[in-house]
């Protein structure tokens, strides 16, 4: 007589089947910025997790519109009643059609104000909404410029952390190579390393606070540099020790 397998035996093993890539990816963040948009010199870069999907298809919900209001972010979740967002629909009505190239909409043909507005998109994350006091330098703002090869060692909201920016990778030697700053951040007794990538070695804090309270900083940074400049987005919910991609980023080519 034939034994019935327990149903949760079967789940087990589905699960141990299952490849380790679809139970461990996470969707990659994404941010966007009113402007231009025409892919042209000048114009913001298509995010490659949209690169696949038709401008019009680009995803509409879950957006946080992120604003620095003196030494605050305010950080605001798009409304669930707003389908298909006026800031969306500007951007994606400028981006050429792969197989229509010259066609744009109507809209594309309005000038594109700029704004200082990020738009960001990350659903793994625990993004909060509200006033988040940002890290107030010993310049009595909140941007910064850092020192290359500086260790900082500062503290958000009673939370001590460390900072320390590289210029470009390093060889054996000390000498550095590549492009792009690194990034190594350092709390709760942990060391999280982000390099840049090609965005330019110069780099600007535009903030630091924590905006997806887990208690640990979260960072906006500025590139500009290689004849492209970008913004960055680097949250500690999605970080682990070790290396690590930046969470969102955002960039436009120069001449």
């Amino acid at each position: 007589m034939m034994k019935t397998i327990p149903s949760s035996i079967v789940l087990l093993a589905a699960m141990l089947l299952m490849p380790i890539s679809q139970a461990a990816d996470k969707e990659p963040g994404v941010l966007l910025k009113s402007g231009e948009w025409g892919q042209a010199m000048g114009s913001y870069g298509v995010p490659k997790q949209f690169e696949h999907l038709v401008p019009a298809k680009w995803p509409k919900d879950r957006w946080y519109s992120l604003v620095i209001k003196e030494n605050d972010l305010l950080v605001e979740a798009q409304s669930p009643n707003d389908k298909n967002p006026e800031w969306l629909k500007k951007i994606v009505s400028q981006i050429p059609e792969k197989n229509a190239p010259e066609a744009r909409s109507s809209l594309a043909l309005v000038e594109q104000e700029a704004d200082d507005i990020l738009h960001l998109r990350v659903p793994d994350a625990p993004i909060k909404e509200g006033k988040h006091p940002l890290y107030v330098f010993k310049n009595g703002g909140h941007s910064l410029n850092p020192e290359l090869e500086y260790q900082y060692r500062l503290k958000l909201n009673d939370v001590a952390f460390g900072m320390r920016v590289q210029n470009g990778l390093k060889g054996k030697n000390g000498a550095p190579y590549g492009e792009g700053a690194t990034y190594f951040i350092e709390y709760d007794g942990k060391q999280f390393e982000y390099a840049l990538g090609y965005y330019g070695w110069a780099s600007r804090i535009i903030g630091i606070t924590d905006m997806d309270g887990d208690g640990f900083p979260d960072f906006i940074i500025e590139i500009d540099g290689s004849n492209s400049i970008g913004k960055i987005i680097l949250l500690s919910s999605t970080a682990k020790p070790g290396k690590n991609s930046a969470t969102a980023i955002l960039h436009s080519w120069g001449c």
